[in-house]
C-alpha cells in the first residue's frame, strides 16, 4: 500500500511539475505586459502634467503628476 502511494506520488510529480512551470512563465510574462502598460500610463500622465505646467498651471513642490492634473480640472 505504501509503495502505490510512493508510485503515484512519483508519477503525480512528474507530470504536474512541467505544468507548473509552464504556469509560472505564463504569469510572469503576462505581469510584464501590466508592467509596460503602467509604464506607458505614468508617461501620459507626466507628459499631461507638463503641458499643463507650460500653460501656466505651476505644480506644488513634491505635488505628484496626477495630483496636479487633478487641481487642474477642479479648478476648471
Amino acid at each position: 500500500m505504501y509503495d502505490l502511494f510512493i508510485n503515484a506520488y512519483t508519477v503525480t510529480s512528474l507530470v504536474m511539475f512541467p505544468i507548473l512551470v509552464f504556469i509560472v512563465i505564463l504569469l510572469i510574462r503576462d505581469l510584464g505586459k501590466y508592467s509596460k502598460l503602467s509604464e506607458k500610463i505614468n508617461s501620459i500622465i507626466k507628459d499631461l502634467s507638463e503641458d499643463i505646467a507650460d500653460k501656466g498651471f505651476k505644480k506644488d513642490g513634491k505635488e505628484s503628476s496626477l495630483s496636479h492634473i487633478t487641481r487642474y480640472i477642479n479648478k476648471k
